[in-house]
């Protein structure tokens, strides 16, 4: 037994505090690892604190729960049954915010090894990073396919920087933020639009020389973007829900969709942990292009990280990130 921390999330009324619990030895086939890091997943961690346990994929008999799905460390021991991993080796898991967690090697666990030069505070994000280029994989993108994003958190930079590896361009980042519109431009953003001073649908119109954009990105928190996103897409176009906006949007069906012929895709990568010969992206396939591309510093996820402190201080992090937008990016708690 190993004596361990982890942040407990209730959502009524909203809180995270720390608290201590014991972490059992690795049966067989687990390995325990000692995380360095744990990466936030902004989105659907507030959509818990937010709207209750229903929007994080829990049943609202569980109001109180260890979540997140990010985290970077190195495995400290291993049950008997296992040679592919070693005591030592850097690895992400999807493990909730704690210390320590145990993994189960099943064919699909969401672990990989960490390559050289990539940070632990960079490393967890690989697993958010999978959520954004399957997005990408989705959309199908081409070299010069003008592409929009909507919404430049964490998803959005990523499906950005995706986008200009596939060659995708112009690029355009659309927010409320002006400091996560800037935070764009280092990320390959071609084009920014301050929603909330500039008409959207015009500006989209005219970097795109009237024609729309020929792929669009919801990547929001707010589901009433979809309308917005819809009239930003040009004629045959394509509409990717990237993000995991909670609530429902109101859209005109026969003067966008049918008119347009648009696609509208949406993407949550349901079934995709083994690979099939019509989709061979998996997700641990897509993880492992995230940690290669920061470790070539293609994919930078630096300029983005704007709190990396003590898991201590969760309770007054998690304070800000409800409150809006402003004042933070890439938040990692450290253990």
């Amino acid at each position: 037994m190993t004596s361990a921390q982890r942040l407990m999330f209730a959502s009524s009324p909203p809180s995270v505090e720390l608290e201590s619990f014991t972490v059992a030895a690795p049966t067989a086939r687990q390995v325990q690892v000692r995380n360095a890091c744990t990466q936030v997943s902004a989105g659907s961690e507030s959509n818990f604190l937010r709207h209750g346990p229903a929007s994080y994929g829990l049943p609202e008999s569980q109001p109180r729960a260890n979540i997140g799905y990010m985290a970077a460390g190195r495995i400290e021991a291993v049950g008997t049954g296992v040679t592919e991993y070693a005591v030592g080796d850097r690895v992400i898991a999807a493990v909730p915010h704690a210390s320590h967690a145990l993994v189960d090697l099943t064919p699909t666990a969401a672990i990989e090894r960490v390559p050289d030069g990539v940070t632990d505070a960079e490393a967890g994000f690989a697993i958010l990073g999978d959520v954004a280029l399957h997005a990408v994989r989705r959309a199908r993108l081409q070299i010069d396919q003008s592409v929009v994003i909507f919404g430049m958190g964490l998803v959005g930079q990523m499906t950005l920087q995706f986008a200009r590896l596939s060659g995708a361009y112009p690029i355009i980042a659309v927010d409320l933020d002006e400091e996560r519109l800037a935070l764009a431009r280092t990320s390959g953003a071609t084009e920014v639009i301050a929603a909330a001073r500039e008409d959207v649908v015009r500006r989209v119109r005219e970097l795109t020389r009237g024609a729309g954009a020929e792929v669009v990105f919801h990547c929001a928190q707010a589901a009433s973007i979809l309308q917005t996103a819809l009239e930003c897409a040009a004629d045959r176009g394509t509409v990717v829900l990237t993000g995991s906006p909670p609530g429902t949007a109101t859209i005109t069906l026969k003067e966008q969709l049918l008119r347009k012929e648009l696609t509208l895709t949406g993407t949550y990568e349901s079934g995709l942990n083994e690979g099939h010969v019509y989709w061979t992206w998996t997700r641990a396939r897509n993880r492992r292009a995230c940690l290669r591309l920061l470790a070539t510093g293609e994919l930078r996820l630096r300029h983005l990280l704007t709190h990396v402190v003590p898991a201590a201080q969760a309770p007054a992090v998690y304070q800000q990130v409800l409150r809006g937008s402003a004042g933070w990016m890439g938040i990692v708690f450290t253990w």
